[in-house]
C-alpha cells in the first residue's frame, strides 16, 4: 500500500514527472494565446475571418484545459516540495511559505485559473490573456537554474525567458495547428499554416540562438558535454530538436509550394509527430533542470577512455550467473524499523563482478531479441517471408524475460515480495515496462493479422514505443558514483531517442496517405534494429 513515507522515496523521479507536466502545459498555454494571436487574426476582407472565428473556439477549450491542467500540476509539485522538506529537513508550514517555489507556484496557479475563467479569445481579445501568460513565464523562470546563479544573473534570465518564450510557441503552438488544420477548407488551412509558419521559423531561430548561449554558460568545456549528466541531456535534447527541425522542414516546404495539393492529410499527419517529439523533447528539459550545471561539477567526469572502455565492441554476455553469486538485497541490509528511513536512504552495494554479469547478460539478450524483431519488421514490409508477420510474438517473451529478470532482489526470484518492492522506482519502471511489451505484443500481432478491425488498435504500438522511450528518458538509477551514472545515461539515452523515433515513423506509416508511407515504414524497423544492437554491445564493466 503506498504512504506519504514510501511515496518519499521516489520523490526525486516524481519531482521530474511533475516538472514534465508543468513545460508541456505551459508551452501549450503560450503556444495557444500566440497561436490565436496571429495564425488567426482577421485581415480585412479576408476569407479566413470566418473560419478563424470557428477554429478560435477550438483552441480556446484547449487552451482553458491547459491551463487547469498547469495550476493543477503546480499545486501537486508544490504539495510534493513542501511535504518532502518538512519530513526531510523538519521544516514547518510558515518556514516555508516565503521560499521562492513557493512564490512562483502561487503566480502559476493564479494565472492558469485566472486564463481558465476568461472569455473565449480571439485575435481581436487576446490582451487579456498576454499578462497572465507572461506571469506563468515569469514563474517558471523563477525556478530555473538561471535565477539561481549568482553570475551572469540578468543576461541567463533574458535567455531563459526567450528560450521558454519560443519553445511555447512553437512546440505549444504545434497542437492548436492541427486542431485549425481539421476545422478549415483546404484554401484556409494554407493561410494559417503559412502563418504559423513564420511563427515557428521565428521561434526556431530564436530558441536555437538563447540555446546555444545558454549552453555556452551552463557548458565550460566539452568534456562537460560526454562527461556530465547534464551535457548528456543537453545532447538528447539537441538531438530531439534537429528531428523536430527535419519534420518541420518538410512541411515548410510544402507549405510553400505556390499550389499546394492535398496539403491538409500529409500536414496533420507530420504535426501529429512533431508534437510526440517536441513534447518528447520537454520531458528532455524536465530532467535537464533536475541536474545541476556541467560548469558546476568540475569532479567526477566521464573521460573519453572510460567512453571508449565502457562502448567499444565485444562479444555478448550469453551466460549468466546464478541468482545466490549476485549481493543480497539492499532493503535486508538495512534497518526495517523505519520504512521512510529506508526509502530515503542513497544505500547501495557496489556492484560486484556477478552483480555487472547479471545486468550485462540481461541487456545482451535484450538486444538480441529487439534485433531479431526489428529484421523480421523489415522483412515483413517486403511480403516474401510470411512467418515475419509473427514478429510480435517475440515481445511476450521479452515482457516475460523483463518482469523475472529486472529486479532479482524481487518476486520472483529475490527475497522482497510483490508489493513490498513498489516503493523502488525502477521496479516500478521496469514492470510498467514490461506490461507495455505485453501490451504491444498483443495488439499488434492482431494488426498485423488482420484479427481486429478498431482504428486504434495499430496506433497502440507506436503510442507504447513513444511512453516507453519517454520512461527511459527520464529513468533514474539508484548509483552512488557520480561516473556510473553518466555512463549509463550515456548507454540508456540513445535508446530513448531512437524508441520515440521509431514510434512516431510508425505512428507516420499508418497514418499518412499511403502514397508517402515508404520511407516511414522503413525507418521504424531500423531503429529497432540499432536499439537491439547497442544493447547487444552493453557493457558495466
Amino acid at each position: 500500500m503506498w504512504t506519504v513515507d514510501r511515496l518519499a522515496g521516489v520523490f526525486a523521479y516524481l519531482t521530474v514527472i511533475l516538472r514534465s507536466a508543468i513545460l508541456v502545459f505551459q508551452s501549450l498555454v503560450l503556444g495557444g494565446v500566440t497561436f490565436v494571436w496571429l495564425a488567426l487574426r482577421r485581415d480585412s476582407g479576408s476569407v479566413l475571418a470566418p473560419q478563424a472565428d470557428a477554429a478560435s473556439a477550438k483552441c480556446a477549450r484547449l487552451i482553458r484545459i491547459s491551463s487547469l491542467l498547469l495550476a493543477a500540476s503546480h499545486a501537486l509539485c508544490l504539495l510534493v516540495n513542501c511535504r518532502a522538506l518538512i519530513q526531510s529537513a523538519g521544516l514547518t508550514i510558515p518556514d516555508i511559505i516565503g521560499a521562492n517555489f513557493v512564490t512562483a507556484a502561487f503566480i502559476a496557479i493564479c494565472s492558469g485559473l485566472v486564463i481558465a475563467q476568461l472569455s473565449v479569445p480571439s485575435p481581436t481579445r487576446i490582451w487579456p490573456f498576454l499578462i497572465p501568460s507572461l506571469l506563468i513565464l515569469a514563474s517558471s523562470v523563477m525556478t530555473n537554474h538561471a535565477a539561481a546563479r549568482m553570475d551572469n544573473r540578468f543576461s541567463l534570465i533574458l535567455l531563459t525567458v526567450l528560450h521558454l518564450g519560443a519553445a511555447g510557441a512553437w512546440i505549444g503552438g504545434l497542437p492548436y495547428l492541427r486542431i485549425a488544420v481539421s476545422a478549415a477548407p483546404e484554401e484556409v488551412v494554407y493561410r494559417i499554416a503559412k502563418r504559423y509558419s513564420y511563427i515557428a521559423t521565428a521561434s526556431v531561430s530564436v530558441l536555437a540562438v538563447s540555446g546555444m548561449a545558454a549552453s555556452l554558460k551552463y557548458v565550460d568545456s566539452p568534456s562537460g558535454v560526454y562527461g556530465t549528466s547534464y551535457g548528456v541531456m543537453l545532447s538528447a535534447k539537441a538531438c530531439l530538436f534537429a528531428a523536430l527541425l527535419l519534420l518541420g522542414a518538410v512541411n515548410h516546404r510544402a507549405i510553400r509550394k505556390p499550389s499546394p495539393v492535398n496539403l491538409a492529410p500529409r500536414l496533420k499527419r507530420c504535426v501529429e509527430a512533431e508534437i510526440v517529439i517536441g513534447i518528447t523533447a520537454i520531458l528532455a528539459a524536465a530532467s535537464l533542470t533536475s541536474q545541476p550545471p556541467a560548469a558546476d561539477q568540475q569532479a567526477g567526469r566521464v573521460s573519453l577512455r572510460d567512453i571508449y572502455e565502457r562502448t567499444r565492441p565485444t562479444l555478448p554476455r550469453l551466460k549468466t550467473p546464478t541468482v545466490k553469486d549476485i549481493s543480497p538485497a539492499t532493503r535486508h541490509l538495512l534497518d526495517n524499523s523505519n520504512p521512510a528511513i529506508v526509502a530515503l536512504t542513497p544505500f547501495a552495494l557496489p556492484s560486484t563482478p556477478s552483480d555487472i554479469a547479471w545486468s550485462e547478460y540481461n541487456h545482451n539478450w535484450v538486444g538480441l531479441m529487439l534485433l531479431a524483431m526489428g529484421i523480421l519488421a523489415f522483412l515483413s514490409r517486403t511480403g516474401r517471408v510470411p512467418i515475419s508477420r509473427h514478429w510480435p510474438l517475440i515481445f511476450l517473451a521479452l515482457a516475460i524475460f523483463i518482469f523475472v529478470r529486472a529486479d532479482p532482489e524481487n518476486w520472483p526470484l529475490g527475497p522482497n515480495g510483490f508489493w513490498e518492492s513498489f516503493d523502488q522506482i525502477e521496479v516500478v519502471q521496469h514492470r510498467a515496462a514490461a506490461l507495455m511489451v505485453v501490451a504491444f505484443a498483443v495488439f499488434e500481432w492482431l494488426v498485423q493479422h488482420n484479427k481486429i478491425r478498431s482504428s486504434f488498435a495499430p496506433l497502440v504500438f507506436p503510442a507504447v514505443c513513444v511512453v516507453g522511450g519517454a520512461l527511459l528518458l527520464t529513468h533514474t538509477h539508484a548509483l552512488q558514483n557520480s561516473k556510473d551514472q553518466v555512463l549509463a545515461e550515456l548507454s540508456h539515452t540513445p535508446l530513448a531517442i531512437l524508441a520515440v523515433l521509431a514510434g512516431c515513423m510508425r505512428w507516420l506509416e499508418l497514418r499518412l496517405p499511403r502514397s508517402d508511407t515508404k520511407i516511414p515504414a522503413r525507418i521504424w524497423p531500423v531503429c529497432f534494429m540499432l536499439i537491439g544492437a547497442l544493447l547487444l554491445t552493453y557493457k558495466e564493466g
